[in-house]
């Protein structure tokens, strides 16, 4: 199908010509949360590349994408505004993360359409590079043989300063929740010394809760961990209380990073204007994709707080947030495992996506600039009694290896 004519008065019609007529999902094992892999199929020969992947239920979600599909077959992928409020607004309980991640696959992989139709990356179709084509990554994942203990994570943050990483986030709250003991609380204090003794001044200590603690905790625990400099202090609450939330934000001393549960502009737009937070994490594979995540960027600006998004995903979502975070003024620094995940994530693309020296460079090429390596995903192909996604919650969740079957 030839989708060009040689006169620019004819690109409307065009991108009107072009339409969705099928979508695969690929569920691809990992040994501490399947990953699910999107391709959006076109009329036109190209296909669009997502991520799809949420804490759990992989198969869920591809159900849910084949189930949706009558809202995307047929479309023109040029129109991501319409097929986004149709998928949204029509499943009427929209606001669940398992239909906020269909809406958000499908918004991507047309965005990565677009950029190949074009033949543009997707950076410059959302308003150019305002960061480059490097972006400063931290590192997570890096702490699953520290033990629990202090000298293990002492020893593996300084490996991940030889690494070239000048930032690292970990959750030394073990099992925690809602409350700890003095003996608990005392220990997670000594981890957090042990890595900043072990790392120096100029390293950023980006110290994660995962939603552990009552707003009350919270604020003691941060009260502690003041003298340790860190950069900000994450998901202090569970995500269902914005005001924990911003009893937090009001009286930590450490600035407050949050979002990664949170879905669409809607429940950004409360944590900007009720609530001091200093960092927002929307994870655009489930918030609803490029389309919302430029208007939750756009929320947060008009406020003067900093985008870091959530990335505990493979590397298409590696990829595509270096795209969109190019484009935002107030993007600050993006989260990466990728260093620290299975040995064969680099296997996955055709061209490995690239993080070196703490930075994770942009893919050239139209759209992501990316491709899956179906050989690779088919043989790491997710099955139930290989893998299961890591409790956070389960003693020894952060060695990842609760469940390696």
């Amino acid at each position: 199908m030839d989708i060009f004519n040689s006169s620019v008065d004819d690109e409307a019609n065009v991108m009107s010509d072009v339409r969705i007529t099928g979508v695969e999902t690929y569920l691809v094992a990992n040994p501490w949360k399947p990953w699910v892999f999107v391709e959006v199929e076109t009329d036109a020969g190209v296909t669009g590349l997502a991520e799809a992947t949420t804490h759990d239920k992989p198969r869920t979600v591809a159900q849910a994408i084949d189930e949706m599909s009558n809202f995307f077959i047929g479309k023109d992928p040029f129109d991501t505004e319409q097929i986004w409020i149709e998928m949204y607004r029509d499943e009427w309980f929209s606001k669940n993360v398992i239909n906020t991640t269909v809406c958000s696959a499908v918004d991507i992989a047309c965005w990565d359409i677009k950029g190949k139709l074009l033949d543009k990356p997707v950076y410059e179709l959302l308003g150019g590079s305002v960061h480059g084509t490097e972006l400063r990554a931290y590192a997570n994942g890096w702490y699953t043989e520290a033990d629990g203990e202090p000298a293990g994570f002492a020893d593996a943050a300084e490996r991940v300063v030889d690494d070239g990483y000048d930032a690292m986030k970990f959750d030394p709250f073990g099992t925690a929740w809602q409350s700890m003991s003095r003996k608990d609380q005392n220990h997670a204090v000594d981890i957090v010394r042990a890595v900043r003794e072990a790392v120096g001044p100029d390293v950023d200590l980006l110290i994660e809760c995962h939603g552990r603690f009552s707003a009350g905790q919270a604020v003691e625990i941060a009260r502690e961990l003041d003298e340790f400099d860190p950069t900000w202090f994450e998901e202090p609450c569970p995500p269902d209380s914005i005001n924990s939330l911003a009893e937090v934000a009001d009286k930590s001393p450490i600035p407050v990073a949050t979002g990664e549960r949170h879905m669409t502009k809607h429940d950004f737009f409360e944590l900007v204007t009720r609530t001091d937070v200093d960092v927002v994490q929307p994870d655009l594979m489930n918030t609803g994709g490029i389309t919302e995540g430029k208007k939750i960027a756009g929320l947060a600006e008009a406020d003067h707080v900093d985008v870091a998004p959530h990335n505990p995903q493979g590397p298409v979502a590696g990829a595509i947030y270096g795209h969109f975070c190019t484009s935002i003024p107030n993007f600050r620094i993006q989260e990466m495992f990728q260093t620290y995940d299975v040995d064969w994530v680099d296997d996955l693309l055709t061209e490995p996506l690239v993080v070196e020296d703490g930075y994770m460079q942009i893919p050239e090429g139209p759209g992501y600039g990316i491709e899956l390596d179906h050989d690779v995903v088919a043989e790491h192909e997710y099955t139930e009694d290989k893998v299961h996604t890591i409790n956070l919650f389960e003693k020894d969740w952060e060695t990842r290896a609760v469940d390696k079957r």
